[in-house]
């Protein structure tokens, strides 16, 4: 049974990436996994049930990579980072927050409050990186390291988006800038 909940929660999550949050139903779920739409609804009752669970998961997920990268050099953990979004890039998705952050006002109170928290979490740890990073001499930008997290967050998000309207090497320029912190 934990295969087909985490089936589910793999495909809704590139389903959202791909098309979008509102683009897609349980019925493309359920032909593409060859199941009925009940077993879909049994684990995940709802939508916004599915859409928090994918939330938890990338979450959980980011956080599980960012212990990997600890003993990382500061500019060793940046490029991983920035390089995470490779996969998204090459599959011509967006990043989760990319995709929910448009909706934002038409999910539930908890996938906004998940979604913040996610965006909270990512944002959070880009600033330590960067605020360590610059007290060692490993990254020389001006800003304040808050500042720079938001720009390289917003940078990221916003070249995944620019990729797949234009479908050229925004991304990897945007990639080579950052790592010029």
């Amino acid at each position: 049974m934990k295969d087909t909940r985490s089936h589910i929660i793999r495909l809704a999550d590139e389903l959202i990436r791909s098309k979008g949050y509102n683009a897609f139903s349980y019925a493309d779920i359920s032909k593409e996994l060859n199941i009925k739409n009940a077993a879909i609804h049994y684990y995940f009752p709802s939508k916004s049930d599915l859409g928090a669970a994918v939330i938890d998961h990338t979450t959980e997920r980011f956080k599980e990579t960012i212990a990997a990268w600890e003993s990382l050099p500061y500019e060793t953990q940046l490029h991983q980072y920035t390089c995470m979004h490779n996969k998204t890039r090459e599959n011509r998705w967006v990043c989760l927050m990319g995709a929910l952050s448009p909706v934002h006002d038409t999910l539930s109170p908890e996938m906004q409050q998940k979604l913040k928290e996610m965006a909270e979490s990512i944002l959070q740890w880009l600033t330590g990186l960067l605020e360590k990073g610059k007290a060692d001499g490993s990254f020389h930008f001006t800003e304040t390291p808050k500042a720079k997290a938001y720009c390289i967050q917003s940078s990221l998000l916003a070249s995944l988006l620019l990729n797949k309207v234009l479908q050229n090497d925004v991304c990897q320029v945007i990639q080579q800038n950052i790592q010029e912190t």
